[in-house]
C-alpha cells in the first residue's frame, strides 16, 4: 500500500470516534492503495477500545491463510485477496478474538460471518473527497470534475494518485492525468497466485506504455 509518512491519516469515515467495544469483525475493504492497512493501523493506534491491545499482525503474502490457534487477541489479517484465505476467521472468531481485516474481497464474502458477530465494514475505495483532500495536502491544483474524472476511471486510491504524478512532474493533477490517459495505456493483469477453482479473481492495472511502465 503505498502511503506518505509524511501525511496524516484522513480519517473521513470517522474511525475514532465510532463505538467497538462490542465489536468482533472489522473489515476495510477495497482496491490496492486505498488505505485499507493505514486505517486498520490507525485504529490500533489511535481508537480507545483497541490502542490499549497488542495486534497480532498477519501479511497474507500467499493465497493460504496459516493462523495458529489464538485466543481473545486482537488479530490483522493483511492483504486478503482469496476466498480460502477467509476459512481462519470462524474458528478465530469462535475463540473469542477481535478480528481486523484489510481486504480486496467484497463485503458479500463475509455475509456468512456477520450474521453470527458484531461487524462493521468500511469501503475504503469510493470517496473523492479524500483524494481531493491528499492533493491539497500535497500542494497539487486539481479541478473536482478531473477528480471525479479519475475516480471513475480508476477508483478512490492513493497509489495511482502518485503514479499519475510521477509521469508529469510539476504539473497540475488536470494536466498529468490528460498527459496519463493520452500516453499510458493500462491493462489488467491476473494474479499469478490464482492456482486453484474457488478463489476470488484479482486483477492488477499495470502501464504498458514505456514511459509509464509501473512494474
Amino acid at each position: 500500500m503505498a502511503t506518505n509518512l509524511g501525511i496524516s491519516f484522513d480519517d473521513y469515515h470517522g474511525l475514532a470516534d465510532l463505538d467497538l467495544q462490542s465489536v468482533r469483525l472489522v473489515i476495510c475493504q477495497g482496491m490496492s492503495g486505498s488505505g485499507k492497512t493505514t486505517a486498520i493501523k490507525y485504529l490500533c493506534r489511535e481508537h480507545r477500545h483497541l490502542r490499549d491491545r497488542c495486534p497480532r499482525v498477519f501479511r497474507l503474502v500467499e493465497a493460504r491463510c496459516l493462523v495458529p490457534p489464538l485466543q481473545n487477541e486482537l488479530v490483522i489479517l493483511d492483504d486478503v485477496r482469496f476466498l480460502r484465505q477467509l476459512l481462519p476467521l470462524r474458528r478465530l472468531l469462535r475463540s473469542g478474538n477481535t478480528v481486523l481485516v484489510a481486504s480486496h474481497l467484497s463485503a458479500a464474502c463475509f455475509l456468512p460471518l456477520r450474521l453470527f458477530w458484531p461487524s462493521r465494514v468500511f469501503v475504503m475505495d469510493r470517496d473523492e473527497g479524500k483524494i481531493e483532500r491528499y492533493l491539497t495536502r500535497r500542494r497539487v491544483a486539481f479541478s473536482p470534475p478531473s477528480v471525479r474524472k479519475y475516480c471513475q476511471l480508476f477508483g478512490a486510491n492513493y497509489l495511482d494518485v502518485d503514479f499519475i504524478l510521477e509521469r508529469h512532474p510539476g504539473a497540475s493533477f488536470d494536466q498529468a492525468l490528460a498527459y496519463f490517459l493520452k500516453f499510458c495505456q493500462l491493462k489488467l493483469v491476473p494474479n499469478t497466485h490464482l492456482t486453484q477453482p474457488g478463489d476470488a479473481f484479482v486483477e492488477e492495472t499495470a502501464a504498458v506504455d514505456p514511459f509509464c511502465d509501473r512494474r
